[in-house]
C-alpha cells in the first residue's frame, strides 16, 4: 500500500529535479485528482498501462462534464499529461510494482 502523502512529496521532488515545471505541486494535485474523487476507476488501476491510462482520461471528462467544468475534455488531458509524468516516476522509483499491488 502507498503512503499518499509521502509519494504526492516525492513526485513534487522528482518534478523539481528532472523537469523545470513552474508549479510541480498543481501538477501532483492534477495526478491525485483522481485518489481524492470517485472517477469510475480506482486510482491504482488508472496506471496499468497506456489504454488504461486514456480509458481514465475519458472517465475524467465525464466525471468533469458532470461537476460543471467548463472544458471537461481540457481539465482531463492536462489531467492526464500529469498522470503521464506521474507513472514516469512510478517506473524511476521502482513503486509502480507497488501500485499495482494495491490495486489487487
Amino acid at each position: 500500500m502507498l503512503e499518499i502523502k509521502g509519494l504526492r512529496t516525492e513526485f513534487i521532488r522528482y518534478l523539481e529535479e528532472h523537469y523545470d515545471y513552474a508549479r510541480p505541486g498543481v501538477m501532483a494535485s492534477n495526478v491525485l485528482f483522481a485518489y481524492y474523487h470517485d472517477i469510475g476507476m480506482p486510482f491504482e488501476a488508472i496506471f496499468r498501462d497506456k489504454p488504461s491510462m486514456e480509458e481514465a482520461r475519458k472517465l475524467l471528462a465525464v466525471h468533469f462534464e458532470k461537476v460543471g467544468r467548463k472544458d471537461p475534455e481540457g481539465h482531463a488531458a492536462v489531467c492526464h499529461g500529469c498522470w503521464v509524468k506521474f507513472r514516469e516516476f512510478l517506473e524511476a522509483t521502482d513503486r509502480l510494482a507497488l501500485l499495482e499491488t494495491a490495486e489487487s
